[in-house]
């Protein structure tokens, strides 16, 4: 395996993308499916979780909730949401080609339309069962954030808290988001733990919180918790101030490509904490990750930040 990772990194320093070995060429891959915005320019959603997945050597169909110019925030921007019945006929033909006997993980994040949530919620168990593998479903809640509070319609996220979170098996909210799920404010460390052991006990076996912001650590400091099954973990990186959106599906879409091929889920969210961190430097002050530049960074971080255990006794009660 190590070989395999050094001639992949070796290709991404040399042509910016990584294509698997010819051996494995023309063999079906498995496949993740996943929901999520669509933007013609810049690196959100689909469109930077498509690099990490094709960097990651897995492959990724896209089902769009929006069509987007760009990333909205900030900047004029124009498209539309995707019809919830084009969503469903799409899925159907899926279905009925039995191309979802190929998909064994799913991932979804924005959404703007609650009727998406309600395909998500069928598509899901139908996967697992047309799989045969038990397929991974992992939630990115995008709701909003402590800036700007909830980013998508009321309707949306309440559907997400009652259908989706019960429905994951990896959750991946931000603080916001975390608070906003478990009804109450997080103020300290020992509250997030366990607001996240009360979202894993609705369903989840992995809760996954980043952007831990509170007064227990300095403000220099970026700080992501994860629950999984009764172990806890943090890893803690500097903090990198960017004005580029999308930190957070790229984290969950390094996160969720790492889990499909096997990876603990220590190591994964070392490699994808460590990942995000390096894109963002990379990023500096442009408007939109810098995802091709750092290539390098997703596959094989320069700098790699350990998930440390967190004893139990240390993480609060459920």
């Amino acid at each position: 395996m190590e070989a395999i990772r050094n001639r992949a990194l070796r290709q991404v320093n040399q042509t910016g993308r990584y294509r698997p070995p010819i051996s494995v060429i023309g063999i079906a891959m498995n496949v993740t499916l996943s929901f999520h915005s669509h933007v013609v320019a810049g690196h959100v959603g689909n469109a930077v979780a498509r690099h990490v997945f094709t960097l990651l050597g897995r492959e990724l169909w896209e089902v769009p909730t929006v069509v987007f110019s760009n990333h909205p925030a900030g900047r004029s921007f124009a498209g539309e949401t995707l019809a919830s019945a084009t969503m469903a006929r799409m899925l159907a033909a899926l279905r009925e080609n039995g191309l979802l006997a190929s998909v064994d993980a799913v991932l979804s994040g924005y959404l703007r339309d609650p009727d998406h949530v309600g395909i998500i919620a069928g598509v899901v168990p139908t996967v697992r069962a047309q799989s045969g593998r038990g397929a991974r479903y992992v939630c990115d809640p995008v709701l909003g954030d402590r800036a700007q509070g909830l980013y998508v319609p009321a309707a949306v996220a309440r559907s997400v808290a009652e259908t989706l979170v019960p429905l994951a098996d990896v959750l991946t909210p931000n603080h916001f988001e975390l608070e906003y799920l478990t009804g109450a404010p997080a103020a300290d460390d020992a509250a997030v733990w366990s607001a996240a052991a009360r979202l894993q006990a609705s369903g989840p076996q992995v809760v996954v919180v980043t952007s831990v912001c509170t007064g227990d650590a300095p403000d220099d400091r970026a700080r992501t918790f994860m629950l999984a099954g009764e172990n806890a973990w943090h890893v803690t990186t500097p903090l990198v101030n960017s004005p580029a959106h999308g930190a957070g599906d790229l984290l969950a879409a390094i996160l969720a490509a790492r889990l499909a091929d096997g990876t603990s889920p220590p190591e994964a969210l070392s490699l994808a904490v460590s990942g995000v961190y390096g894109v963002l430097r990379a990023t500096g002050r442009n408007p939109d990750l810098q995802v091709l530049a750092a290539a390098s960074e997703i596959v094989a971080p320069s700098q790699t930040f350990a998930a440390m255990s967190r004893p139990p006794a240390s993480r609060g009660g459920g």
